[in-house]
């Protein structure tokens, strides 16, 4: 009703009020995959394929964001903040011999070229941070404004750049990082103290 009504007064099309009124007004909870509690997603948004969408309790997303998850799954595991111009793709290209690009669809392109998206708990997204295939972005970790993420984030790091590589640690020293889980997390769910020393081995310390 209100869709017919606003067309009528401003001589648009009820295509185009429809597009507007799912993007600034239409997105029911019952569309999605999950919704937890305390999730905002401020309009403007493009959500594609929204039962392929799973945000959990406690997170924030900014205007113009734009989750595509047609044939695999946006996951986003709570207490989480997420600036605006927030992209995903859980999708990629595929290469078929004999098609151009342009012929390529949804319905001919092979399997295998779409996977999971995975955001973990407690993690800060800069302004304009794009999230391609396949990519888990670890706990507690901050990704800087602009970053292209193509490759997973280790836990409690900070990454930037395109595409995006680990700066530094949040914290130096695996003492630090197991007192902040300690505060937050319960025994049963924190990390283990050796994957936190292999971690830091493995990415390196960046003092700061």
């Amino acid at each position: 009703m209100w869709g017919r009504l606003i067309a009528k007064m401003c001589d648009l099309s009820d295509a185009y009020i429809y597009f507007l009124y799912v993007t600034y007004f239409g997105t029911k909870r019952s569309a999605f995959g999950h919704i937890g509690k305390n999730v905002i997603i401020n309009p403007p948004s493009n959500l594609g394929n929204k039962k392929f969408i799973f945000i959990y309790d406690n997170v924030g997303i900014g205007p113009n964001c734009f989750i595509s998850a047609i044939n695999a799954k946006f996951i986003c595991k709570g207490n989480c903040a997420i600036a605006e111009g927030f992209t995903v793709h859980t999708g990629n290209h595929a290469n078929i011999a004999g098609k151009f690009v342009s012929e390529i669809t949804e319905q001919n392109k092979p399997k295998g070229y779409d996977r999971d998206v995975v955001v973990e708990k407690d993690v800060w997204i800069g302004c304009n941070v794009t999230l391609l295939s396949g990519i888990t972005v670890g706990r507690g970790s901050i990704i800087a404004a602009g970053a292209v993420v193509t490759k997973d984030v280790p836990f409690y790091s900070i990454v930037g750049g395109v595409p995006a590589k680990v700066i530094k640690f949040r914290w130096n020293t695996v003492e630090e990082i197991m007192k902040y889980e300690e505060l937050l997390y319960p025994e049963n769910e924190r990390i283990p103290q050796d994957y936190i020393e292999k971690n830091l081995m493995k990415y390196g310390r960046k003092e700061n």
